[in-house]
């Protein structure tokens, strides 16, 4: 059936692998003493760069029967490999692997296509050094990072300024084959997947917060346990289905196994202010992180909302879904503090702003804050849609068609194949 404004969400819906844990799991995993079992791995050209990186760097990892089973090799165990790694557009992958690599005896050079080429490496690159590891970046900034690891990698104390996951994340690899303690003090709470697969994997770290920061402690005291891990379904991906039903009343939407991490589902906090029927239900915990179905029966229409700079880190990737739900919610919403969305895959800030005109929603961009003046009428669409290969973007404005009285022209809609290749079988199968 063709997705349009006459279109609704209905069925139960299971999402695909997480991104942020596949890519943690394997790397971890790869590792571990002995062998770990890995369920449910998104299929994402992002995360099978990281598998093919693990590879190149000695890990055995084989597929068999829908699991791919992983054997670790020790910390400091690493091989050099003899070819370039190739990251492809995943600055998730390029910067967590910086960080295992650093504190292992090997020369190493990442490398990763024209978009990622542009993202920033030194605010990840700058703690590495620290530790006795040598790297160069292009202009001092960008990819590629030729990296020389060191095998006597200094214990230090780290302070987390930037609110980043893949900041801490890199540290936290590094800390890995480091002696002593190593120590991280961060300023905002970001997804701690890295923290909750270390202690599942009986890991020495200790982790306390209180209102102002949270600190970790890491020792290389205790080995990696392998581990049997099912992926949890993935928020991020999820968010364009979820957005999508709270969208228009009508729609029924249950969606199973879903990572309910409190510091991947910002979003879903906003589309219930927004007045979204949302419902959770069966929560579990496995491997230290909750997991939920929830269940969505749209009745009414939206209205808009302000979310503050501080609400910002816990749902950054879906500021792109959530400008097309802010669209047509009654009033005018605010997002406050949205500089990094401007280091993303693509200036997503900009992106948003300009297509959110053309498809014929009036915003405006103060400073960094987005303005966006929704209202319940159908927008005019029929916009060639401008993505910048950015998946997000992409498939953000592809949800658009549900409130624009012509559907958007998207060209080339290969780059969902990063995050989501099934997005949209999945979309054909659950827009009713």
């Amino acid at each position: 059936m063709p997705f349009n404004n006459k279109s609704l969400i209905k069925g139960t819906y299971f999402p695909p692998g997480d991104k942020s844990i596949s890519h943690r799991i394997l790397i971890l995993a790869g590792q571990a003493t002995g062998k770990s079992e890995i369920t449910n791995l998104l299929q994402g050209e992002d995360v099978m760069n990281t598998l093919k990186a693990m590879k190149l760097l000695g890990v055995q990892i084989k597929r068999k029967k829908g699991k791919y089973i992983i054997f670790g090799i020790p910390p400091g165990g690493l091989f050099e490999p003899r070819k370039v790694i190739d990251l492809g557009n995943s600055g998730t992958g390029i910067r967590l692997l910086s960080g295992l690599i650093s504190s292992n005896n090997i020369k190493v050079t990442l490398v990763g296509d024209a978009s990622l080429s542009k993202r920033p490496m030194k605010r990840v690159t700058e703690h590495l050094t620290k530790i006795g590891a040598k790297i160069e970046l292009k202009k001092n900034l960008f990819p590629p990072i030729k990296l020389k690891g060191t095998g006597k990698a200094v214990p230090l104390s780290f302070n987390i300024i930037i609110p980043s996951a893949q900041i801490k994340s890199a540290i936290m690899l590094s800390a890995l084959n480091t002696n002593g303690k190593v120590k991280i003090k961060e300023f905002k709470s970001t997804r701690d997947h890295t923290e909750n697969m270390l202690y599942s994997m009986g890991y020495n770290i200790k982790v306390r917060e209180n209102l102002l920061h949270r600190f970790i402690e890491m020792k290389n005291d205790k080995e990696l346990k392998s581990i049997k891990y099912d992926v949890p379904g993935d928020p991020s991906s999820a968010a364009f289905f979820i957005s999508a039903a709270c969208l228009k009343p009508g729609s029924k939407l249950i969606v199973k196994n879903l990572l309910f991490n409190n510091t991947r589902i910002g979003f879903i906090k906003t589309l219930k202010n927004m007045g979204g029927n949302i419902n959770i239900i069966n929560r579990r915990k496995i491997h230290n992180e909750l997991v939920a179905d929830i269940k969505i029966e749209q009745k009414n229409n939206l209205r808009s909302t302000t979310l503050k700079s501080e609400d910002i880190p816990l749902q950054i990737d879906e500021i792109p879904i959530l400008s097309i739900v802010a669209s047509f919610a009654d009033g005018l919403t605010i997002f406050k503090g949205l500089k990094e969305l401007t280091v993303k895959e693509s200036n997503r800030l900009e992106l948003i702003h300009q297509n959110l005109k053309k498809i014929g929603v009036k915003s405006v961009v103060k400073k960094y804050d987005l303005h966006i003046f929704g209202d319940r009428n159908l927008k005019r669409g029929a916009a060639v849609i401008r993505h910048n290969d950015d998946h997000r973007i992409l498939m953000s404005f592809f949800i658009a068609n549900m409130i624009c009285k012509k559907n958007n022209i998207i060209k080339d809609k290969s780059c969902v194949k990063t995050s989501y290749p099934t997005f949209f079988r999945h979309i054909s199968l659950f827009s009713n």
